[in-house]
This record gives C-alpha cells, structure tokens and sequence, in this order.
C-alpha cells in the first residue's frame, strides 16, 4: 500500500514538517514523502492554486483531502496521483536523483 508510510512520523525531535530534519533512520518513503510534500508546497505557490482548485483542475477522482494529506506527510502520493497534479502544475515533483542522495556511501553486499 503506497501510503503505509507516514511521513511527517519519521520527523527528528522538535521538527516541524515538512522542512524539519528527518530522524537518521527515516525510511526512503519519509524522504520521499517529504520531497514531494516540499516541491507540491511551492508548486501550489507558484501557480497561485490552493488544494481545491488543484483537485478540480486535475480532476479524474482527486479530491482537496488526498492533496492536504501528501502536503501534511500524512501519507505518499500513488503514481497515479503524482502524475496529474504534476501535468495540472507543469513541473516535476518527484525527486529524481532522491535514489542518488540515499545510496551515497553505500556499498552492494558482496
């Protein structure tokens, strides 16, 4: 289930979502979740629209509760979800290189 990860959960003492640090041991999905909630955030600034108005215009089933819940890292966006809000604002919200920022430093098992 794509939403099984609570982002904002995974949150380091005293960090406020979504621009507070992550716990160290934050899972990819919170690092994910919090991308995505970041890059949605200024989007939705950018083009001047509010959750609403964001639903309406991606239509196909969005509702202003499923884009709340991703800008409030109370679960991930599906796929599906990702894409139309990214075709309705014109940008990328998925981090592309995030992979990159995780596997730094890290080696494959022999």
């Amino acid at each position: 289930m794509p939403w099984a990860v609570v982002p904002r959960a995974h949150l380091a003492p005293g960090g406020v979502w979504p621009e507070g640090p992550l716990a160290p041991d934050a899972p990819p999905g919170a690092r994910l979740g919090q991308a995505v909630a970041l890059a949605l955030a200024a989007a939705m600034e950018h083009r001047k629209l509010g959750a609403r108005a964001l639903a309406q215009q991606a239509g196909q089933g969005m509702t202003h509760p499923t884009i709340l819940a991703i800008l409030d890292g109370d679960r991930l966006p599906a796929a599906h979800t990702l894409l139309l809000l990214e075709m309705v604002l014109k940008t990328s919200l998925y981090p592309a290189d995030l992979h990159s920022e995780l596997t730094e430093g890290q080696h494959p098992a022999p």
